[in-house]
């Protein structure tokens, strides 16, 4: 199931300061993939989805 809401509830910050987010862990992966392949091409595939899973953090006021 989709949500409705177009509010990320998740975001994971990269070493070199950049900000990506989702509202579910897939998306999350995508923005993390997105953010590699332009930005740090090398670590394209270097992470997994459980990786960037632990690296999000839940947004204030997300729904749950």
């Amino acid at each position: 199931m989709t949500a409705i809401n177009d509010q990320p509830s998740q975001i994971a910050h990269c070493e070199c300061g950049a900000q990506f987010a989702g509202s579910s862990r897939q998306e999350l992966f995508a923005a993390a993939e997105r953010h590699l392949a332009h930005h740090h091409p090398q670590l394209l595939g270097a992470l997994e989805l459980d990786v960037v899973s632990q690296m999000a953090e839940e947004l204030p006021g997300a729904p749950n």
